[in-house]
């Protein structure tokens, strides 16, 4: 969710589907917005909000229960036109420093996988990220394709790698404890996705890199 101006209304895709949620359950709906995805997960520990809208990680699994994934972010690389780096695995080398906004999805990811390479955290906003690159302390930058096209209109030079190395699926999310909401919102996420419901928000929005997520259905064929 985003606030275009200051004093504005805000919108994107999780008000659109937290407006639905609410309207289903006949409660008033109430936007608690957040920086940040680690601000965020503070704000469940301490009870800021009833309903989230999050990128599903293990790391989160100790404060958060999620419910099937409504939508897929694909996160890929920001490099420099002149970088010799193609893959995530090009990056992942001895002497590469990738950055990533700390506690965000592609920081919790790349912290569990990356083996060589080494993470430079700066917090969560697009002026942090320009100013890591644009200050040399970083060789590429990981993120999902929408926050990365952001970034590079504001910096000359860089490139976004083709495809994704990680597929972020983001998902209602409620404090831990409340397995009966979790299931009633399971149920609701499965109906917003064969109603067309997210495809229709993601379109309105014009989000990019981003796509809905198959049904439990699908998903449980797709394992086999």
């Amino acid at each position: 969710a985003k606030r275009a101006a200051v004093g504005s209304e805000v919108s994107g895709i999780a008000i659109d589907l937290g407006r639905a949620l609410a309207s289903r359950l006949e409660a008033e709906f109430m936007p608690v917005l957040y920086p940040n995805a680690g601000a965020l997960v503070d704000g469940a520990k301490a009870g800021a909000w009833d309903v989230a809208f999050a990128a599903i990680d293990p790391a989160r699994a100790d404060t958060l229960e999620f419910t099937a994934p409504y939508m897929e972010v694909g996160n890929t690389l920001l490099v420099s036109l002149s970088s010799g780096i193609r893959a995530l695995a090009d990056a992942d080398r001895p002497g590469v420093r990738v950055g990533v906004g700390v506690k965000n999805a592609a920081d919790l990811f790349l912290s569990r996988n990356l083996k060589d390479a080494q993470l430079v955290r700066v917090p969560d906003t697009l002026d942090a990220a320009v100013e890591l690159l644009q200050t040399g302390r970083a060789d590429v930058y990981a993120g999902n394709r929408e926050r990365l096209l952001a970034l590079r209109d504001k910096l000359d030079g860089y490139r976004l790698l083709e495809g994704r190395y990680y597929a972020v699926e983001h998902a209602i999310a409620m404090p831990l404890g409340r397995r009966p909401g979790v299931r009633f919102a399971d149920a609701f996420v499965e109906e917003l996705k064969r109603s067309g419901a997210v495809a229709e928000a993601i379109k309105r929005h014009a989000i990019r890199g981003v796509d809905v997520a198959p049904s439990a259905r699908g998903r449980a064929a797709a394992g086999r």
